[in-house]
């Protein structure tokens, strides 16, 4: 059963935490950072992020000053979510030793006891440190997963930073879906610049890419390679109006993904592999399929509605007959005169034998036309 997550997440903070001894951690050399006024990547429209930005801009309290990761803590029992729970705080504190917005990055010792929503606590202990923003984050479970918790707080005013919370919903199975998400976070959030790469082996030329439902520009290489921003990504792959079911894929940073296979069956199918299901094994080439075109669908409603024509028409030959015969027969009892009534049949026989006519012509035209276009093309 897939474990759904949900991260109370700000989309500009700094990182969680893993347990190392404490102290400063100096920011990355120059030459691995961004400069600061490196705008954000552009390819972080490819990143599954929360729907709606923050109502602050972090960078103007982050900027030049200390942030402190406080002890993560755990606020009900929840067997499933330690790893999960040390993946995202390695994350945060790894992207934010790199972050060109902060002088220094700090983590608190373990000892250190405090609610997770308790300003007034989580100040007190970083007076000591120096910390002017904390980091504090929580766990707790719920249904079959745990929801994560994390805020900063701003330490001279023991509150919140405004708008540094935001709410999302992942739903994985797996811990390095967890991890990519949180890397993806982290670098956006913190203006460290991130990229991954991911792989798509699509081996017709008629198939289209899709990466998060944007279509993608082809190169046709063998694979396909795109770089983007880290997070779970999903993938799927058209071919005229069929389309695959979407694949999602962790893409973490400074890494290239499991490799995803896109085949066409015999029957049309696009189903969609990772490395990992095909067990190293490379699938087999696609099928062809003939889909047909437009003439085959108007080929037989074209047949069809000729033959309706061609049945109508015949009915109204037999029936003019029919009409003739009667006014005949009258005609010969009335010793060789016409009544008025006969007068009537025989013009009605008449009309119901042009109709019949026009009818079972053009009922055979449009039936030998329907035939052509659909066997013929």
């Amino acid at each position: 059963m897939p474990l759904v997550v949900a991260v109370v997440l700000f989309s500009s903070l700094a990182a969680a935490a893993q347990p190392a001894p404490a102290g400063d951690s100096p920011r990355a050399p120059a030459a691995a950072q961004s400069p600061r006024t490196t705008p954000p990547p552009e390819v972080e429209h490819l990143l599954p992020l929360p729907s709606q930005r923050p109502a602050a801009d972090l960078g103007l309290f982050l900027k030049d000053t200390s942030l402190c990761i406080f002890p993560f803590v755990k606020e009900s029992a929840a067997p499933t979510d330690s790893a999960y729970l040390e993946a995202v705080q390695k994350t945060f504190y790894d992207v934010a030793r790199q972050s060109p917005l902060l002088e220094s990055v700090k983590l608190l010792p373990a000892a250190t006891h405090c609610d997770p929503h308790d300003g007034a606590c989580i100040a007190e202990a970083a007076v000591g440190p120096r910390c002017q923003h904390v980091l504090v984050g929580s766990s707790a479970a719920k249904g079959n997963g745990f929801v994560l918790s994390v805020r900063i707080f701003q330490v001279a005013k023991q509150a919140v930073v405004p708008g540094s919370e935001v709410e999302q919903v992942l739903e994985t199975d797996r811990e390095s879906d967890v991890e990519a998400w949180a890397q993806g976070q982290a670098c956006r959030a913190l203006q460290v610049h991130c990229e991954g790469r991911l792989q798509v082996d699509a081996d017709r030329r008629d198939m289209n890419i899709y990466l998060d439902n944007r279509p993608m520009q082809r190169t046709y290489a063998s694979p396909e390679t795109f770089v983007v921003m880290p997070g779970v990504h999903e993938v799927r792959v058209s071919v005229g109006q069929r389309t695959s079911l979407a694949k999602k894929v962790a893409v973490r940073r400074d890494q290239t993904a499991e490799l995803i296979s896109a085949r066409q069956t015999e029957k049309g199918g696009l189903p969609l592999w990772t490395a990992a299901e095909l067990s190293g094994q490379s699938p087999e080439r696609s099928s062809d399929v003939h889909e047909g075109s437009w003439t085959r669908p108007i080929g037989f409603t074209a047949a069809g509605v000729g033959i309706a024509a061609l049945g109508v028409g015949l009915f109204e030959g037999l029936h003019a007959k029919s009409l003739r015969n009667d006014a005949q027969s009258h005609f010969a009892a009335n010793g060789n005169t016409y009544l008025a009534s006969d007068i009537s049949t025989l013009h009605s026989a008449r009309d119901a034998a042009n109709v019949g006519n026009v009818l079972t012509v053009a009922g055979a035209a449009l039936a030998i036309a329907g035939g052509v276009l659909v066997f013929a093309f």
